[in-house]
């Protein structure tokens, strides 16, 4: 039985698409820089990778390290301002997070987000009360697909749950990464941004099409 969902933010609970890419294009403009093509932005954002990296693909490995923490600074301050104004909850999200936890299930985030702008979006949908644990960016550990911060933050929180009891629920391959690194089970949210040949390649256990869609798979007996 599945005890513990690890959850995604961006594409998976919240439809971020057009916060994303307002606030990396505002940074290209504040920097004084071209801002990228369509197509290179749709790609960084598909990757779901922290801001720094996301910054560095780019402008194809230009910046400096110190160059590229301050764009990611410039990003975050932009999100912060504007981000949940170009953001929704996706369909199905508050209901289904809710009979999760009626079900009993522990419900964690596992964001490479700023943690300041996932707080405030839990707390802007209402949906804050029905998570008991949100890993966002944790500074000094690698970031999903690296096992670390289910190894080092995660699992010391939930020490009676085996990794057979766990499904990871995401929209990249970042996160099916991390379901796989780590033994447990996985469900690729087929309606966020990830790229679809990538993530369908890495034989997801599930695949929803919304993200109510979730409860029902678990309650047919995945993981029993």
């Amino acid at each position: 039985m599945i005890k513990l969902c690890i959850l995604d933010f961006d594409g998976t609970l919240c439809g971020t698409h057009e916060a994303i890419a307002f606030c990396l294009n505002r940074t290209f403009d504040l920097h004084k820089q071209p801002r990228p093509s369509p197509e290179r932005l749709e790609a960084a954002i598909k990757a779901g990778v922290v801001m720094v990296e996301a910054v560095v693909m780019l402008t194809e490995g230009r910046l400096l390290d110190a160059e590229a923490q301050d764009w990611a600074s410039t990003y975050r301050t932009l999100y912060r301002e504007h981000g949940l104004e170009r953001s929704i909850l996706f369909p199905g999200v508050k209901e289904g997070l809710a009979r999760l936890k009626d079900s009993g299930r522990s419900l964690v985030i596992a964001s490479n987000k700023a943690a300041a702008s996932v707080a405030t979006a839990l707390e802007h949908y209402e949906i804050a009360q029905y998570i008991d644990l949100s890993v966002c960016d944790p500074k000094g550990i690698p970031k999903k697909p690296d096992p670390a911060s289910y190894t080092q933050i995660i699992a010391p929180a939930f020490p009676d749950v085996m990794p057979a009891e766990i499904i990871v629920v995401g929209d990249t391959h970042a996160d099916l990464g991390l379901a796989r690194n780590i033994g447990a089970f996985s469900c690729w949210a087929g309606y966020g941004y990830g790229d679809q040949a990538a993530c369908l390649a890495m034989k997801p256990d599930i695949v929803i099409e919304a993200f109510g869609e979730l409860v029902g798979s678990l309650d047919r007996g995945l993981g029993a």
